[in-house]
């Protein structure tokens, strides 16, 4: 998230508005939907998630930059669809690659053309299908007491276009976007779901929708995407991710990591969620224990939407993305602009090979390491360190070699045994 919320999600649903093409596609297309009576418990995977170099994530990803920068290869995509095509693409780079699409379970834009997508791809390929977005969906405000909602509940200051609230205890509304999530599912090119900013923040204290004529508030908020989330775990293949956007992190006791498989912090770092490592690693360790496996967590790094790379910024989240298995890191532009690759692939990082973890990380005075069968990494969270070592050692961020090493506080550093 970003403090500046104002043209916040302009640029993040431009990324979506690119994948209209589906439309076309998705005609032609056979759409299969999977649903049970129970509720799925996704399969167990004991196995280790291990790191023979950074594991990366994409998120809102500009799929265009992504295939025509053929040196980039991401463990996990994320954005509003995949053509078949592209994911072939995609794999064929990267076979192991993951793609992840969706849009939200609690909001709708006002531009016509995200709504024609919800709506088609719900419909399973037909725009005038039966699922309609109704004016009876969304939360409305009763400005003036009378009993009567005057007006949508609108996001502060996002406008052109605007982000409207919907009620998630709508029964239309939970038909509309758990259809079009099946939908999304079902089709092979995608390996799981994307929840865009779920529950976000509290926020239409006290609105209501014409479907459910009962105020909300907080605990309503929470409990109506609790059953949204439940249903969508029901309604879509076992096998498949549902991976959400947790902004800074969910609480400790939050509902929802019941039925994901895992989450993205956002703004990780950033100015609007002010998580140090620490609070990261500790928001991080929170969804390990309370997901479902494979227990995904994406480090989402930025520029606080400046364009201005803090290698700093990005050392610290690259290491604490490899400081715990089953962690990703992403980096780009920021919460106004998310996805690109043609600015932010910085294959020396990228591409380093430090083999598996042989242990967990631990502290050591103001240091935090974690140790490779190739090498260490290192972050000095309270205070600078420094490092003598025994034998060479190369610094990734330098190219400097020796066994004499100093990392100011707030930086991190990778480091490969010379030999």
């Amino acid at each position: 998230m970003s403090k500046d919320i104002s043209t916040q999600y302009i640029n993040k649903l431009q990324v979506h508005f690119r994948s209209l093409v589906l439309l076309l596609l998705i005609l032609f297309l056979p759409i299969t939907t999977s649903c049970r009576e129970n509720p799925v418990v996704p399969k167990e995977d004991n196995s280790t998630t291990v790191s023979r170099s950074p594991r990366l994530g994409l998120w809102l990803a500009k799929k265009g930059e992504l295939i025509e920068h053929e040196s980039a290869a991401f463990d996990i995509v994320m954005t509003a669809w995949f053509e078949p095509g592209e994911a072939a693409v995609i794999r064929e780079r990267h076979p192991s690659a993951k793609l992840l699409a969706g849009l939200s379970l609690n909001w709708v834009s006002s531009d016509p053309e995200w709504q024609a997508l919800l709506v088609t791809v719900a419909n399973g390929g037909d725009p005038d299908g039966p699922l309609q977005i109704t004016e009876d969906m969304f939360l409305k405000i009763d400005e003036n007491n009378d009993g009567i909602l005057d007006n949508r509940c609108a996001f502060p200051g996002w406008d052109d276009p605007a982000i409207y609230a919907m009620d998630p205890r709508h029964p239309g509304w939970q038909e509309l976007i758990l259809s079009y999530y099946a939908v999304v599912a079902s089709q092979p090119q995608h390996d799981g779901v994307i929840i865009d900013m779920l529950d976000a923040y509290p926020f239409c204290d006290g609105s209501w929708s014409e479907g459910v004529a009962i105020p909300l508030d907080p605990s309503a908020w929470v409990s109506g995407q609790e059953q949204l989330l439940s249903m969508l775990r029901d309604s879509i293949p076992e096998e498949k991710w549902i991976i959400a956007n947790a902004g800074c992190g969910f609480p400790e006791g939050s509902p929802f990591p019941q039925y994901l498989n895992g989450y993205l912090l956002e703004n990780s770092l950033g100015a609007f969620c002010g998580l140090n490592m620490d609070k990261m690693l500790a928001s991080g360790q929170r969804a390990l224990e309370s997901t479902n496996p494979p227990h995904i967590v994406v480090y989402a790094v930025d520029t606080d939407d400046t364009g201005e790379v803090d290698m700093s910024r990005f050392r610290t989240g690259l290491v604490a993305s490899l400081l715990m298995d089953h962690t990703y890191f992403a980096y780009d532009f920021g919460p106004r602009d998310h996805g690109g690759v043609l600015d932010y692939w910085f294959p020396e990082y990228y591409t380093v090979m430090l083999g598996e973890p042989i242990a967990p990380y631990y502290q050591e005075n103001s240091a935090t390491l974690r140790d490779f069968a190739n090498g260490f990494v290192a972050a000095a969270v309270d205070g600078p360190i420094t490092l003598s070592l025994d034998i060479p050692y190369i610094d990734i961020a330098t190219g400097a070699s020796g066994t004499e090493f100093t990392v100011p506080k707030g930086d991190a550093r990778i480091f490969i045994r010379e030999d």
